[in-house]
């Protein structure tokens, strides 16, 4: 009798780990997926509260609201004005999310600009999110003026399995003088 391993037997244990390696490796790059799916979505919340946090501070402590175009709520605006408490100009704007609205290479992002003249020179939205959908929509409930802004975005450089989109809408209680 012979003893040792045939070619057959080798070559079943070798398919065997072959078999077990591909099922390893795909669970591995699927739980490499999900951490970069989550580590995508985080990132892209926590910059749309950041955002969402100062258009509403920006808002509520405004003197006066200007929001051009806004004749019912169904007409959503790229942009907001107002007056700030020392009586300074500032805006807030979806930058180009319509064609000819302050277009620059493309680069959509949510940007804020004080002073006489519009420049949007304040970046509220990193380079590293893409803006997908954002507006600002005035409604009146009640004798009460709301501006209800809505932003959406998902992280760039990561593919659409990788990264989802995020959605935020605040609805704001306008407490100062309202021009539409």
């Amino acid at each position: 009798m012979k003893k040792g391993y045939s070619v057959v037997e080798i070559l079943v244990v070798v398919g065997v780990f072959a078999v077990i390696g591909v099922i390893a490796t795909q669970a591995i790059s699927l739980s490499l997926r999900s951490t970069k799916k989550g580590d995508s979505i985080v990132l892209v919340k926590q910059e749309l509260n950041f955002v969402s946090e100062n258009i509403e501070r920006l808002l509520q402590t405004a003197n006066a609201i200007d929001v051009p175009g806004c004749i019912d709520a169904s007409v959503a605006t790229p942009s907001v004005g107002f007056m700030g408490a020392g009586g300074n100009r500032g805006d807030v704007a979806c930058l180009d999310m319509t064609a000819g609205f302050y277009v620059v290479n493309n680069d959509k992002r949510v940007a804020s600009s004080s002073a006489a003249s519009i420049s949007y020179t304040k970046r509220m939205t990193s380079s590293g999110i893409n803006i997908t959908n954002c507006s600002f929509t005035c409604t009146n409930q009640s004798n009460q003026n709301y501006i209800e802004f809505l932003i959406s975005a998902s992280a760039k450089g990561v593919d659409a399995a990788e990264g989802a989109a995020v959605t935020t809408s605040r609805k704001i209680l306008v407490r100062s003088n309202y021009k539409k």
